[in-house]
């Protein structure tokens, strides 16, 4: 297996698993310091939530990719095969919709967080920016996921048609 397919493969997995290992590093550290140690550690909480922010979008997109993203079942139960993956590529083309205008106006925030009206967080001393990142680079990776899945349904179709069976 190539480096980069096993990239491909596992990458959201990867980042999750860090993210969550740090997150709980802190908040053990945050308990220990709080209530063993007596003192309070500021910028903890603040971190977390900043965490908690990247793993979300982080998330969908490996929601996306293991097609688990929230949706409507009944809608496909109740159908043929073929208007089923009529409504799959439609699903993915309006969630493709959504993650491209919402990238674009959170680069476009990002854009005057770093140029126009920086602001650094009090607590962290982390530019705002970088937090406000996890949106635009969560849904573009969502993008690249709802395109390969769309592709990936086009070829199971194209597969079954092939098999004998009619999609």
């Amino acid at each position: 297996m190539s480096i980069l397919k096993k990239i491909n493969d596992h990458f959201e997995e990867w980042l999750l698993k860090i993210i969550y290992l740090i997150m709980l590093i802190i908040a053990t550290a945050q308990v220990f310091f709080r209530y063993v140690i007596n003192i309070s550690i500021s910028w903890s909480q603040d971190l977390l939530t900043y965490m908690l922010i990247w793993s979300v979008f982080i998330g969908i997109s490996l929601a996306v990719k293991k097609r688990r993203h929230i949706k409507v079942e009944l809608v496909f139960v109740i159908f043929s095969k073929k208007v089923q993956f009529f409504l799959q590529v439609l699903s993915n083309l309006a969630f493709m919709v959504f993650c491209v205008i919402i990238s674009y106006f959170s680069l476009f925030k990002i854009y005057k967080l770093i140029f126009i009206n920086p602001q650094i967080s009090e607590s962290t001393g982390l530019p705002m920016w970088l937090i406000q990142l996890a949106v635009p680079l969560g849904l573009m990776l969502s993008l690249y996921r709802l395109i390969m899945d769309t592709l990936l349904l086009f070829k199971e179709r194209k597969e079954g048609i092939k098999g004998g069976q009619v999609l």
